[in-house]
């Protein structure tokens, strides 16, 4: 029998959608962004299309990587995630997507595997993601594919915090990402489940909290306006829970190559770094 592999350039799609201003701001609720320009169907949340590629993503994952291709793992866990904004989406814009395997990267907590995702609209490619899964406690051979764009916080940049803003997580939070995002994975909305895999209780998704680290950049670095984001990283450090608050605060990491403006950021609950090495651009 041939050996279980990671199949780097196994893609899915294309899939067709439409970018739903409803949806949008159904998004911006559950992830507590405070701008108003969503309700106002102006603009749409940066990540918000998540929310339509996650069906996309789960089959791409499960064609990617064979059973057994990764030693050892107990679980998987989202582990980096990079969002390029080449052009902001429009409420209404008719898109499509596509999800191909990109690389697998051997670490000291387990194997990463990135899928790389392009959304388009009429006018061609429009936003990207990285999405990068832990498989924690795996092992491959060697690392493959592509490289992660590198996204470190600059230390030097925390003499210069731009401001904080603070997140408070209702019970039903996972609940409410959840329905906006499809995202409704057992561990973030059964306790029995989250117990099972080490954890003491439900806890948020990933990307609900990547995303209230995008509201308080736009809101604290790009003067309120979302559709000035141009690039978006982090990495996941540990989960935030129901009912407790996300404090995210951003630093001035100083100009991009483009003439805008680079931000760091970082993102605490409950005396526990949930996000780490965030990285912002924004367009002048």
């Amino acid at each position: 029998m041939p050996t279980p592999r990671i199949r780097i350039g196994e893609c899915v799609g294309p899939y067709h959608g439409r970018i739903d201003a409803d949806a949008a701001y159904a998004y911006a609720r559950a992830t507590l962004d405070p701008n108003p320009v969503y309700e106002e169907g102006g603009a749409v949340p940066p990540p918000y299309t998540v929310s339509l590629v996650l069906p996309a993503y789960v089959e791409a994952q499960r064609l990617g990587v064979e059973p057994g291709a990764i030693d050892g793992a107990h679980g998987g866990v989202h582990g980096e995630h990079s969002l390029v904004v080449r052009r902001p989406l429009a409420p209404g814009a008719p898109v499509s997507w596509e999800v191909c395997t990109s690389g697998a990267a051997q670490t000291k907590a387990g194997v990463l595997v990135t899928h790389h995702i392009v959304v388009s609209d009429d006018e061609g490619p429009a936003v990207e993601h990285d999405w990068s899964t832990l498989y924690l406690g795996g092992t491959i051979p060697e690392s493959i594919g592509e490289p992660l764009v590198d996204h470190t916080f600059p230390e030097s940049a925390r003499d210069h915090v731009v401001g904080t803003h603070t997140f408070s997580l209702a019970r039903d939070q996972p609940f409410l990402y959840g329905g906006a995002s499809g995202d409704r994975s057992p561990m973030h909305v059964d306790d029995e489940f989250a117990r099972a895999m080490g954890f003491p209780s439900k806890f948020m998704q990933g990307l609900a909290t990547f995303a209230m680290c995008c509201g308080a950049v736009v809101k604290l670095g790009a003067d309120g306006d979302p559709d000035r984001v141009r690039r978006l990283a982090c990495r996941f450090a540990a989960p935030a829970y129901p009912g407790d608050d996300v404090v995210v605060t951003v630093y001035d990491a100083g100009p991009t190559e483009g003439g805008g403006q680079a931000f760091a950021f970082e993102a605490e609950s409950n005396g526990a770094t949930v996000i780490r090495h965030g990285r912002a651009d924004i367009s002048a």
